[in-house]
Order: C-alpha cells, then sequence, then structure tokens
C-alpha cells in the first residue's frame, strides 16, 4: 500500500493533469491531499470517484485569535500530511510559481527524504529521489551496517 501525497497551489489550472496522475496511481494507493481549492480537491474528487482510499488533512482552526496563529496552524498541518507519505506530487502553477503552501509542503518534503515529483503547469515534470541510506557517515560503519542492512532485508 503506498501513501501518495497529492499538493498543489491554488492557482494551477490544469484539473486534467491532476485527474491522469490520480488513473496512473498503482490501485492499493491511498491518496493524501487536503481540502483546499484547485489541486487538492480535484486530487480528492478523482481519487474517491476511481475507488482509492482518501485521508483529508484539514487544519484545526478552533481557538485562533491572531493570523498568525492561522498561518501556523496551516503549516503544523502540511507538515503532517507530509509526513503521511511516502511520495508527494506537488503541482506548481505558471502564474505564481513555487510559493507559499506548496513551497513549503517541498520544502519539508525535502527535508524527510520523501520522494517528489514536481509537475509544473507547461507540463514539466522533475522527479526527485531521495534516499536515506542505512549506514552512518563514518567509514568504519559501513560495512556492519550495509551487512545488517542486507541481513534483515533478505533475511
Amino acid at each position: 500500500m503506498t501513501h501518495v501525497g497529492i499538493v498543489g497551489a491554488r492557482k494551477y489550472k490544469d484539473r486534467q493533469s491532476v485527474i491522469e496522475l490520480v488513473h496512473t496511481l498503482p490501485k492499493d494507493s491511498i491518496v493524501i491531499t487536503s481540502s483546499c481549492r484547485g489541486v487538492c480537491a480535484w486530487a480528492g474528487e478523482a481519487a474517491r470517484a476511481a475507488g482509492f482510499k482518501v485521508r483529508i488533512y484539514a487544519p484545526d482552526l478552533t481557538g485562533i485569535r491572531t493570523r498568525t496563529e492561522m498561518v501556523e496552524r496551516y503549516y503544523w498541518r502540511n507538515r503532517q500530511l507530509i509526513s503521511a507519505c511516502e511520495i508527494v506530487h506537488a503541482f506548481i502553477s505558471q502564474e505564481d510559481g513555487l510559493t507559499g503552501g506548496t513551497k513549503y509542503e517541498i520544502q519539508y518534503a525535502k527535508r524527510l527524504n520523501k520522494e517528489l515529483v514536481l509537475h509544473w503547469e507547461n507540463g514539466k515534470v522533475k522527479r526527485i529521489c531521495q534516499i536515506s541510506l542505512p549506514f552512518g557517515p563514518r567509514e568504519r560503519d559501513f560495512s556492519a551496517d550495509w551487512m545488517r542492512f542486507f541481513s534483515e532485508a533478505l533475511g
């Protein structure tokens, strides 16, 4: 079961590209997105229509007293959403470029070494594969850590 995050700019206009992505996902995928208009709403609708399980992440806005608190709740929601994914597809608007919540989600996915696929509105797609290696930074750890990794993987 693959947990696939689909996020994107609200000003992204190519709804069909989001729907087409959903239809290429493995059938056992769980689509993880938010309830924001545009990319996230389209991804949720397309995923439900195609029979996928969908998880919607929404910020808890109860008790908000300031705009700063509200913004932090949205960023907290973004961190939770990205943490729940194995791969993240981010749709970037030609109009705005890489800004706001989508930029934050991409940066957070990179920080967590998530596999990341960037989709620009002009059709350009860039896959960023980030893998955490199973050994430490010191050379003497290399052999023992790789042996442990392979015995667990093959055992």
